[in-house]
């Protein structure tokens, strides 16, 4: 039983209401099975990649099964980990919500024919984060391979074209200012404006398309989505266009070369939100704070 990896400690009873809280969601992390991003301190391990899922949880602390790495050898007992993950509340609407926390590792059990378990303390604390949907971030040009923008009209859109293309965002004629699973927010510069004859309204579609540098396995290195104007707002002094879109469909290019439209349910991108939410976790690590 995944459970004998404990010994028994006492808590106390000053901390037993947090520490309450703080078991209830990991008792959601278990049973929603989430996948918990597992990162090792640089001093001790170049260990990337790895993952977890949570198999056991009690008051001495919880068990988790990895992924990515095929053993784990006794030199990393008590050493320290963080683990990031996230847990999804169904009670009123759907609403993902992020946490982080740091353990020691207390135990560790390789096997032949299945991944590795390890033991860890029970949290002392959970960080909050914010909920998947509003997690946006201010990505940097580097960070897309290709990006291009252009206006839907009722004629529909010359794809040799775009509206604003990538040329524009390396230029600096256009810029992101940010990004999330149910959204995005770009600024024309006036000059642009100007020759693209760009008078957008409430409501106008767009078509987007972008790549990204990073390949993550199991992420499309592709995106094609369709968004609808939210605000727009123009700046009287400079004469930039700020637009915020909302993204109301997604495509997926099929063998054929065509692309294949589907309404966005609540919002929300999954696996765009799962890239945004690595490019948080990247941005506490090399802010120190992860």
């Amino acid at each position: 039983m995944v459970l004998d990896l404990f010994r028994k400690a006492k808590s106390s009873k000053e901390d037993e209401q947090g520490r309450r809280r703080t078991a209830a969601v990991l008792d959601l992390a278990l049973t929603q099975r989430s996948k918990i991003h597992v990162q090792f301190d640089a001093k001790d391990s170049n260990l990337t990649g790895v993952t977890a899922t949570v198999m056991a949880v009690n008051d001495a602390g919880l068990v988790l099964e990895l992924g990515g790495v095929a053993n784990l050898k006794d030199r990393f007992l008590g050493r320290s980990i963080t683990c990031f993950f996230r847990i999804v509340e169904r009670e009123d609407r759907h609403r993902e919500i992020f946490y982080n926390f740091s353990t020691d590792i207390l135990r560790i059990r390789n096997y032949a024919d299945r991944p590795p378990q390890i033991a860890v303390a029970f949290p002392a604390a959970l960080n909050g984060a914010q909920r998947r949907k509003s997690l946006r971030m201010r990505p940097d040009f580097q960070q897309f391979s290709h990006i291009a923008i252009w206006k839907y009209e009722a004629s529909g859109f010359d794809m040799a074209k775009p509206t604003v293309a990538h040329s524009h965002f390396k230029s600096g004629q256009a810029q992101v200012d940010n990004i999330s699973a149910g959204g995005l927010r770009f600024r024309v510069k006036r000059q642009h404006v100007k020759d693209s004859a760009l008078e957008p309204k409430k409501g106008d579609r767009f078509i987007l398309f972008f790549t990204f540098e990073d390949k993550v396995p199991k992420l499309r290195e592709e995106y094609w989505l369709v968004a609808k104007v939210n605000n727009i707002q123009p700046d009287p002094v400079t004469g930039e266009i700020a637009l915020g879109l909302e993204f109301v469909a997604n495509g997926v290019r099929q063998e054929s070369g065509k692309v294949e439209w589907s309404k966005i349910e609540d919002n929300v991108i999954d696996d765009m939100a799962q890239r945004i939410y690595l490019w948080h976790v990247s941005l506490y690590r090399d802010r120190g704070l992860a």
